[in-house]
């Protein structure tokens, strides 16, 4: 039986309006789930940061959205904790020497979750579906011309150029039951449907939504082994760092994300508690707008980055956990040139400031509220940058709301900041999707630079891992050079767990934050 919700008339034209507009939380859509968990026993509750607007597999780039998504679906390819490339619904794949295309086998016994069996008629309906509708991952197979289906459990995917990080941004991409979306297609190619029913393959089933939980038990369907996996997994948002902490205290929920240093600290040696920390693909830091306002000068740019006290955040905020940053990737990724650690200096960022111009300067920095440790480092640089002359104010901002505005260069904040995450272990697809100009949705500062994209694009089309990373490294310089991106900190990750229930989930993962592949959570063995 395919795990559905059934909301009301009224609910689903709510729904449809979220998908259009990506601007409500999902769970405050419901009044009501279906089912509710199992027991307390077999049951994982997961809490929180941040709102999921939708579970169509589509809005995988968000991260809220893909720990679940990630679980109700299944994609080809995943990563094991090597990051090497390795068969999740796909059995075997070999990619083309040209890597023009990749052929594949379907494993078997693969069924979604109402018992039908995952075809390569399902795999093209995904891929060609989200070619159609160009948001949300799309941006991670751009290059995907078509699927040349050979016959159930056999096809290959042709690309319209030459790309040697397609395999492995098919990792993002989930199958879906093309008979199930296409039956409640709607006028929107199942996007309202999708946001809040299952047509999945994976490990979970998406059973209810009610208030802030989304809950899913695990699917009896599934190829794979269950092993010490609980039988259902409960994901709370829950914005505020405290309330987590003391949650996670009593035992009111099992693993704590988003929580401050100081509150970790607090239960670092309560019994029963545990805090699992570990390098992370992430970069907290700062996006400018490149493209237009006072941001599109490179003097203001490279001012503001001199006038913030990185040493007196990483300690203040961060409790000295992580490292100060040099360059605009995260230091777990590979290909990154020498860079100087960022530092701060006064006098040069006002000589700066004199020389573009740039005199009672007014700037607008946009943050997510729901993230306490942006809140203190948004207020920490408006503070800085009273010392060099410039007011900044501060507006919150949800994180699909901000999606939404990178359609439009003109309408990019002119400062967002970001916890970035690296999606993919490859360098490659963080620096084309974030800096390369074709990459408009993805691309955070409407960043244009012709000797960037000819660059960039070059290492894309070569199947030659060396000559790659050689480019990479080309490439960071020209944006380091144009101050892009402000980092202010390699902080590293960590997931605050009970001890006493499960086990260490950054044991064999691909990355502590979950960015490679979802985070197994495992019941100790009684």
């Amino acid at each position: 039986m395919q795990a559905t919700l059934r909301p009301t008339m009224r609910l689903r034209n709510k729904l449809q309006m979220t998908a259009m507009l990506g601007a409500v939380a999902l769970g405050a859509l419901f009044a009501a789930g279906a089912a509710s968990a199992a027991d307390r026993a077999n049951t994982v509750i997961v809490s929180g940061a941040g709102s999921v607007n939708t579970l169509d597999p589509i809005a995988s780039n968000y991260f809220q959205t893909n720990d679940l998504t990630s679980r109700i679906y299944s994609p080809l390819i995943t990563f094991d904790a090597e990051l090497n490339v390795i068969g999740a619904l796909a059995s075997e794949f070999t990619v083309a020497p040209d890597a023009s295309s990749i052929a594949f086998t379907i494993r078997d016994g693969a069924k979604f979750h109402d018992g039908t069996p995952v075809t390569s008629k399902d795999v093209a309906y995904s891929l060609d579906r989200v070619k159609r509708l160009a948001t949300g991952v799309a941006s991670y197979i751009d290059r995907y011309d078509s699927t040349e289906i050979a016959d159930d459990t056999h096809f290959t995917i042709k690309l319209t150029k030459p790309n040697a990080l397609f395999l492995g941004s098919l990792g993002r991409i989930y199958v879906i039951n093309s008979a199930l979306a296409t039956a409640n297609a709607g006028a929107d190619d199942a996007q309202a449907w999708l946001a809040a029913n299952d047509a999945g393959s994976g490990p979970y089933k998406l059973t209810s939504v009610q208030g802030n939980d989304i809950t899913i038990d695990w699917a009896d369907t599934y190829w794979g082994d269950k092993g010490d996996r609980p039988a259902s997994l409960i994901f709370r948002r829950s914005d505020e760092s405290a309330p987590k902490r003391d949650e996670l205290k009593v035992g009111n929920i099992d693993v704590g994300r988003n929580i401050l240093q100081r509150d970790l600290d607090v239960i670092a040696n309560e019994p029963g508690v545990a805090v699992a920390y570990g390098p992370a693909a992430q970069v907290n830091g700062i996006y400018f707008n490149t493209s237009t306002g006072p941001t599109a000068d490179v003097k203001v740019r490279e001012a503001i980055r001199l006038a913030y006290d990185y040493e007196g955040g990483l300690a203040g905020i961060h409790r000295g956990k992580g490292s100060l940053p040099a360059g605009p990737l995260p230091d777990t990724l590979s290909c990154r040139p020498e860079f100087p650690t960022v530092a701060r200096d006064i006098e040069k960022a006002k000589a700066l400031l004199a020389e573009a111009g740039a005199t009672n300067l007014t700037l607008t920095l946009r943050f997510q509220p729901a993230f306490e440790d942006q809140v203190q480092e948004a207020t920490l640089l408006q503070s800085n940058l009273k010392d060099i002359g410039v007011t900044l104010n501060l507006e919150p901002i949800a994180f699909p709301n901000y999606l939404q505005m990178l359609q439009d260069p003109a309408q990019i904040p002119q400062l967002m900041l970001l916890s970035e995450n690296s999606l993919f272990p490859d360098p490659g697809v963080f620096l084309t999707k974030t800096f390369i100009s074709t990459a408009v949705g993805t691309n955070r500062a409407g960043y244009k630079n012709p000797e960037v994209d000819d660059i960039l694009n070059k290492a894309v089309g070569s199947a030659d891992a060396t000559e790659r990373c050689d480019l990479y490294k080309e490439a960071q310089q020209i944006i380091e050079k144009d101050s892009v991106f402000m980092p202010m900190y390699w902080a590293g990750s960590y997931v605050a767990y009970r001890s006493d229930r499960l086990s260490n989930p950054t044991e064999g993962a691909a990355s502590i934050n979950g960015n490679f592949a979802p985070l197994d959570y495992n019941l100790l063995k009684k």
